[in-house]
């Protein structure tokens, strides 16, 4: 199922699963603070985190530990582009 498929369709949580949701996002959030520094990380770092919490809760997951490690390993293929990002502030 496609994320836009997934995201059109209306999902109900419950108290329980917004706490999780919540408690999965300040987890990823605090394990990409080392990689931001003070800033911390920027508001579309932190929307895809939550839109991937979003859609594995759709899914059905309601663990924060996994909900975290699944978000977190959606944009594990960019730390370059953090990296590089971070240096051209560094530098200019």
């Amino acid at each position: 199922m496609t994320e836009q498929v997934l995201l059109s369709k209306q999902h109900v949580f419950g108290p329980a699963d917004i706490c999780a949701m919540q408690e999965a996002l300040e987890s990823a959030l605090a394990a990409l603070a080392f990689s931001f520094a003070k800033e911390g990380p920027d508001s579309l770092t932190r929307e895809e985190i939550a839109r991937a919490i979003l859609r594995y809760a759709a899914r059905g997951e309601r663990n924060p530990g996994r909900l975290s490690d699944r978000a977190l390993r959606d944009l594990a293929p960019r730390p370059a582009y953090w990296v590089a990002n971070k240096l051209e502030r560094l530098t200019a």
